[in-house]
């Protein structure tokens, strides 16, 4: 049996492939292939219908909020928040890798700065801003970071808007939804397939919208095409769909921030209390859908892998940039996985071979 911890494209429930492949061979008995179908029909508006008021009862929003159903993935979206919302600057608090690449290019569209960071600590913990933000058009953070294993438990209060890249954690737990002026999130690491994004964006925000900002890019007008200003990627909407669907018959958000928790403190407990391993981010803000780690003697780096490969354990390579390992516990990753990695663990920090 093999136990995937891999960090996107991500494992789904074993009854969502069920679903997605009858769909490729016969959508609801229609005698087409989901790949077939046409998205200016009845069949792809219920689908599209279905996954707005899903994502709509799921979070609790109310008529302040639209879903938007959208191609490509997050990076995309680093440019569109940038072109739609910054007008004279923006804020940016820098707790990793993904972070800095959405800073990075909205200073392709105009001023934006870093107004707080962790990189002097190698980001094993959360920024804490201390300024005032008055005059920035929106702050923006990453809520989980896959690179390093932190996550945002709480959110940043502050005047101005507040939009949340939340590709690795989306549907692991409730939101304070309306402390978000937008929310986006690629779909293949916790709530689908790769080639498709989701969007929560708040009615008022979408008001601020630069002028300049070609037709296609506007939020906006995404809004008033009900999510098809072209052919969308209707399988991967589709995928969305039906994980939500499984969500919710699993009990909804509570659930899975309840199942996270307990399978993330199982492998930190595990980890803590092992004499070969450490956790790279600090107890306070440590992530509860990656866990990141390394051996303390690099030399047994290789060891490890190869023991966890022949356990059926994949998909732990940590980070290019980072190196070590990481686990990723999205909302289909098993305990039962989880209790088996934490034996693996065990076992070799007891004979490390």
């Amino acid at each position: 049996m093999l136990h995937n911890f891999g960090s996107g494209p991500a494992k789904l429930h074993k009854s969502v492939y069920e679903q997605l492949a009858n769909a490729l061979i016969d959508y609801e008995q229609t005698g087409l292939s989901i790949l077939e179908i046409y998205h200016r029909t009845p069949l792809y508006e219920a689908i599209l219908e279905e996954a707005i008021q899903l994502c709509k009862e799921l979070y609790l929003l109310d008529d302040t909020k639209e879903v938007l159903f959208m191609p490509n993935g997050a990076t995309w979206h680093f440019n569109l928040i940038a072109q739609n919302f910054l007008q004279q600057k923006a804020a940016y608090i820098h707790s990793g890798n993904w972070s800095k690449k959405a800073y990075d290019i909205a200073l392709e569209y105009g001023k934006a700065e870093i107004i707080a960071s962790s990189e002097n600590n190698n980001f094993k913990t959360l920024p804490i801003v201390e300024q005032d933000l008055s005059g920035y058009d929106y702050v923006h953070i990453t809520s989980n970071n896959t690179d390093i294993g932190t996550q945002f438990h709480t959110y940043p209060k502050h005047s101005i808007p507040l939009v949340a890249d939340m590709s690795s954690d989306i549907f692991s737990k409730p939101l304070p939804i309306n402390d978000f002026a937008l929310i986006y999130a690629g779909a293949q690491k916790n709530i689908g397939i790769a080639g498709a994004s989701l969007v929560i964006i708040d009615k008022a925000f979408i008001k601020n919208t630069n002028a300049l900002t070609p037709s296609y890019y506007q939020y906006k007008n995404w809004v008033n095409a009900n999510s098809i200003m072209n052919t969308p990627p209707i399988f991967a909407i589709y995928a969305m769909l039906i994980n939500m669907r499984w969500i919710k018959a699993t009990g909804g958000l509570e659930i899975m921030n309840a199942q996270a928790k307990e399978k993330a403190t199982l492998l930190y407990h595990t980890l803590d209390n092992s004499n070969l391993f450490e956790v790279y981010a600090q107890e306070q803000d440590r992530s509860l859908m990656n866990v990141c780690f390394a051996m303390k003697d690099p030399a047994l780096h290789h060891s490890f892998m190869h023991v966890a490969k022949e356990a059926g354990i994949i998909q732990i390579d940590g980070y290019r940039t980072v190196g070590g390992f990481r686990v990723s516990l999205y909302n289909a990753i098993e305990l039962a996985s989880v209790k088996h990695l934490c034996n693996v663990i065990t076992a070799f920090d007891q004979n490390p071979h």
